[in-house]
């Protein structure tokens, strides 16, 4: 049993490890959505003023909601696949909630660059609110969706199988135990017995 257990807690670290991964990959693949959207809508893809250059904040939230979408279908399907929700909506709106409300870190930071401090460069916000503010966001989301969207893990035996086949599963990924003969002590005086039987 203590073999099972240690077992058990690699796969537990293997899995959040597996999970924390996909989650940034997909965060990434729905910021660069939203960062496309949010500077075609506020900076006109670096050419000239977007249509809503005047409305950094309103146009991050639209961009960033379209994000949201693609994040959760991916989060449900991969980042946390041997996890499952138990809200009849599968954990669609605590997963809107959490979003809008860890939004709140990017938002924060594009209204202190731009109303406190008064940068209103494409450089300034994108470095505030999708470089410092998403990292922040990325953060508190994952451990938030993982406790409160996706909070039911799928038992191991139902994705692994029992603990004797996903050790043996874990030997065969390893390669073959391959062990040294051991040395072999020689005896003094052998070879002259049988040489001496075999005249005899």
């Amino acid at each position: 049993m203590v073999f099972g257990g240690q077992l058990l807690g690699r796969l537990r670290r293997t899995r959040v490890f597996g999970e924390a991964v996909r989650f940034m990959m997909v965060g990434g693949i729905a910021t660069a959505v939203a960062f496309v959207l949010f500077n075609g809508l506020v900076h006109g893809f670096f050419l000239g003023a977007g249509p809503m250059n005047g409305q950094p904040i309103p146009a991050y939230i639209i961009a960033n909601t379209v994000g949201m979408l693609i994040s959760y279908d991916l989060s449900r399907r991969w980042t946390f696949r041997h996890r499952v929700s138990d809200h009849p909506d599968g954990g669609f709106t605590a997963y809107v909630v959490i979003n809008a409300v860890t939004m709140v870190l990017p938002v924060a930071c594009l209204y202190v660059t731009r109303t406190v401090i008064g940068w209103d460069s494409a450089i300034a916000d994108n470095l505030s609110a999708n470089v410092v503010g998403v990292l922040m966001g990325q953060v508190a989301r994952f451990f938030l969706f993982r406790k409160f969207v996706f909070g039911r893990p799928i038992r191991y035996t139902q994705v692994y199988g029992s603990v004797e086949e996903e050790a043996a599963a874990l030997r065969a990924a390893e390669g073959p135990l391959v062990v040294a003969p051991e040395p072999r002590e020689r005896v003094s005086g052998s070879t002259d017995r049988a040489r001496r039987d075999r005249a005899g």
